[in-house]
């Protein structure tokens, strides 16, 4: 049975924003979707006829073959422009993923993240009794000084725009704002309301700008002479990069909060390392990380994926009979099924950080998988391994309820996060 995406266009005001709705709340109860996905691993022939992949077999299945299940189903969420996410496999991808990965090996997230991290604990400290918000007072700032030299000599004009105060903090924030929108749409897509499309759009047009101001310093920073290449990459790594590492990094907090005996038992090995050998020690990073990847598993950025069909094929369901996908239409990845299917992953519902993966790479589906996985995850994660480490070091937290809603949602995505330390 053909599947087609959905043409939020074509609907009227008001069920266009009840279908807005209903996909923002599935994506805030995560809880939700493991359950939908978990009767589409049992009856996988049913979701076969749908077009949505769920056994962990048919989802690495289907992101193994980038030709037959296209990302171009991105496409029309990328309001700042192409993008390699959304790229066929092709010269283009090819010579922009490279030039992507040479701009990652430029950077030190640990030693960067840690810094950041490190300066902003006596601030938060200082707080005592009294609420903050855990992105726009910490994670936000830990992600953006980790990866902003990413553009080398022009990343303090990328923010701040070329004629604007390196030490203007509002300039700062008013970037990493204007990023947040854009990457919304990537998740939010062709879905959102009229009113969000249009906040996104003029966020990218107000993006693109900044970069094509600053394209010169940019193209002097990455050796690069293609304007194109410029404004399409730099473009990119903006708006994606941090936004998204900083939402992961608010649902590893909300999902550690939610399993005190695990949060309390991370903060007794910090506090008996000790500061400043708690940054030293590897056993405990690694540990750390570990538990990065598993409450990672617990609550994905993108616990849904889309992949368009260009032709007629068909995929693995994981169960008896293949499914037929109809070229034109689109199949669902059900990535958070996956994470938890039982043929895949032993044990799959306990939370266990340290568990022993057959499968090393299906641990990162979170970041895709095969050839087109996140070329950036390791550093994302090494990003979130820091800032997790500093709040092991401060007091215990937990989420200020008494202040109204601790969790504000803008669309999909978190927009304020209000934590206070226990007294």
């Amino acid at each position: 049975m053909k599947f087609s995406a959905c043409k939020p266009d074509a609907m009227p005001p008001g069920l266009r924003a009840l279908f807005y709705g209903v996909f923002c709340w599935l994506n805030r109860n995560i809880i939700v979707l493991r359950g939908m996905g978990a009767l589409l691993r049992l009856w996988p022939s049913l979701g076969g006829l749908f077009g949505l992949a769920a056994r962990a077999r048919a989802v690495t299945g289907v992101l193994t073959r980038p030709r037959s299940f296209s990302n171009t189903a991105h496409a029309p969420n990328l309001v700042a422009g192409d993008y390699l996410i959304a790229m066929d496999p092709g010269p283009t991808y090819d010579s922009d993923r490279a030039l992507l990965e040479q701009r990652l090996a430029c950077l030190n997230v640990q030693v960067d993240a840690d810094g950041e991290t490190q300066r902003r604990i006596p601030q938060l400290k200082q707080l005592g009794g009294k609420s903050f918000d855990l992105i726009e007072d910490y994670l936000m700032w830990i992600a953006f000084h980790a990866i902003s030299p990413v553009f080398g000599t022009a990343a303090n004009s990328v923010a701040v725009g070329a004629g604007g105060s390196v030490t203007d903090i509002g300039l700062q924030r008013q970037y990493l704002l204007e990023i947040r929108y854009v990457a919304g749409q990537l998740l939010a897509g062709s879905s959102s309301t009229l009113r969000v499309q249009r906040r996104a759009e003029l966020c990218a047009d107000s993006l693109s700008a900044r970069i094509a101001d600053v394209s010169g310093q940019i193209q002097n920073a990455w050796g690069v002479s293609n304007s194109k290449v410029i404004e399409r990459n730099a473009v990119g790594l903006a708006w994606i990069s941090h936004p998204v590492t900083v939402q992961s990094g608010a649902l590893v907090v909300q999902e550690l909060l939610s399993r005190p005996e695990v949060y309390r038992t991370l903060r007794s090995r910090a506090a008996n390392i000790g500061a400043p050998r708690v940054w030293q020690d590897n056993s405990f990073r690694e540990c750390v990380r570990n538990h990065v990847l598993e409450l990672m598993r617990f609550r994905p950025i993108f616990p849904l994926l889309a992949r368009a069909v260009p032709r007629d094929t068909e995929f693995e369901t994981g169960g008896r009979r293949n499914a037929q996908c109809p070229g034109g239409g689109q199949v669902a990845i059900w990535s958070i099924a996956a994470l938890f299917d039982p043929r895949a992953v032993s044990d799959s519902r306990r939370f266990c950080p340290h568990r022993d993966w057959p499968d090393e790479d299906l641990r990162w589906l979170m970041f895709g998988y095969g050839d087109r996985r996140c070329p950036a995850r390791e550093y994302a994660v090494d990003i979130l391994t820091s800032a997790l480490i500093g709040l092991l070091t401060m007091p215990e937290l937990r989420l200020a309820r008494d202040d109204g809603k601790a969790i504000i949602y803008d669309g999909p995505l978190m927009s304020r996060m209000r934590v206070r330390f226990v007294q």
